[in-house]
Parts: structure tokens; C-alpha cells; sequence
């Protein structure tokens, strides 16, 4: 597993699930945080199509590029559902941010050869 700052540092794009309509929300904060390190950051949430005068992504597929790196911010039932597109788009690399990790989750991201960065972007983004 690649270290957590070296993928914040190294990665330009993120798509982060599970921004919602509550502006202190854990998936809003992140959403933020990684623009204010300059990195480009899609939000996606199939229930919204726009919140805060933007555009929500209500699929992965739907953002303007493949992001790098995806950011769970969602429960592991939900979360796990991402999986198979991730790595259909070619996505390497998922960021779980507590709260959002199950042995199901884990177990199927490894099958699917998905790097899992257990970390939270908040936390580590102070490194930057």
C-alpha cells in the first residue's frame, strides 16, 4: 500500500462519494479541502444533480475525466456497490475514510485490485 501523503501528493483528480446537501458534512469538507490543495474534485451523489451552485455527478462515469482517485465518504453497503465500476474506468486507487470500511468491502476491492488507502484525507491533507 502506497503511503497516504504520497497519494494526495501525487494525485491530481478525485471523485468523492457521497456529498449531500449538508454543507459541514463530512463528504462536503473533504470536497473542499482537496480544492483548496488544487487538486480537481468531482462530487458525486445519485441524489442530487446540483447543490451550492454546482453540478453533482450522479455516476462516476459522468464526470468530465476519470478521476485518479476516489474518496468513500458513504456507508461500506453503499460504497461497495462502486467497486466494479472503479475498476471498469480503470480507477486504481480508493481512499476509505473511517467509518466507510467493511471485510466485504476490503475483501472485494482486493479481488478486484484495488488499492485501499485507509486514512483521512482531512488528517493528511495537513501534511501538504
Amino acid at each position: 500500500m502506497n503511503n497516504p501523503l504520497t497519494i494526495l501528493k501525487d494525485s491530481q483528480t478525485f471523485a468523492v462519494l457521497g456529498v449531500n446537501q449538508d454543507f459541514d458534512s463530512y463528504a462536503n469538507k473533504i470536497l473542499r479541502k482537496l480544492r483548496e490543495k488544487h487538486k480537481v474534485a468531482f462530487p458525486v451523489n445519485p441524489k442530487y444533480t446540483s447543490l451550492f451552485n454546482e453540478i453533482i455527478y450522479e455516476r462516476l462515469e459522468n464526470t468530465p475525466t476519470v478521476p485518479e482517485v476516489v474518496v468513500f465518504v458513504v456507508n461500506p453497503t453503499i460504497g461497495i456497490q462502486y467497486l466494479q465500476t472503479i475498476k471498469d474506468l480503470g480507477i486504481k486507487t480508493i481512499w476509505l475514510q473511517p467509518g466507510t470500511i467493511s471485510d466485504e468491502l476490503l475483501a472485494k476491492a482486493k479481488e478486484l485490485d484495488l488499492e485501499a488507502i485507509d486514512a483521512c484525507v482531512l488528517v493528511v491533507s495537513q501534511y501538504l
